[in-house]
């Protein structure tokens, strides 16, 4: 593996400044031709001013959400086993913060849909937009359930187990849908050597 000049000490006993150091690939300033995506005139503005936002922020949200479902189901599960109540009351919070942060991933993932990946197959983003909006409507369903009952898991009865089946298909859901948003970053067919 080759270094990089730029990040090398000098070999001469001379300093040598920022400005006459070779610029790296990474401080090259990124350029996205936002042409083919049919934007507001203001995000098309943001976008240009701030190109970073073009491929950061769905990545950065979805593991958010991603962590809380699966978070709320651990902690709910682990409240069944070790009975301590703070358990069960962050698990009430990680299904809080998980729907707080579904609309935000649904948003930026039709933004990168558009701006980074406008000629991939339209049947990666339809499943995943399909399983986004099932899962907000499961997710919002079981916050409200234990905002109305929060005895749920305290009391365990047949409605216990219909409340920690919905988690576990959160769970199930929010994975599929990673796999499929996955794919557009790591393909499953090999590069051809």
């Amino acid at each position: 593996m080759s270094e990089d000049p730029s990040f090398l000490p000098p070999k001469s006993g001379k300093e040598v400044s920022a400005d006459s150091r070779p610029r790296s690939k990474r401080n090259r300033p990124l350029t996205f031709d936002l042409s083919h995506a049919d934007l507001p005139p203001f995000l098309e503005r943001l976008l240009q001013a701030y190109p970073y936002l073009q491929r950061h922020p769905h990545p950065f949200l979805v593991h958010f959400v991603i962590v809380f479902i699966y978070a709320a189901t651990f902690l709910s599960l682990l409240f069944l086993v070790v009975g301590s109540p703070t358990l069960e009351i962050s698990a009430f919070y990680c299904v809080g913060a998980g729907l707080l942060f579904l609309p935000p991933v649904m948003l930026t993932g039709e933004l990168s849909r558009q701006v980074n990946y406008p000629r991939e197959p339209k049947e990666l983003f339809t499943i995943e937009n399909r399983y986004s909006r099932v899962l907000l409507g499961l997710w919002g369903g079981i916050f409200i359930w234990r905002w109305f009952d929060p005895t749920i898991l305290q009391s365990f009865r047949w409605l216990s187990l219909l409340y920690l089946s919905l988690l576990l298909t959160g769970v199930v859901l929010v994975t599929y849908i990673s796999f499929f948003g996955g794919m557009l970053t790591f393909p499953l067919e090999k590069e051809a050597d």
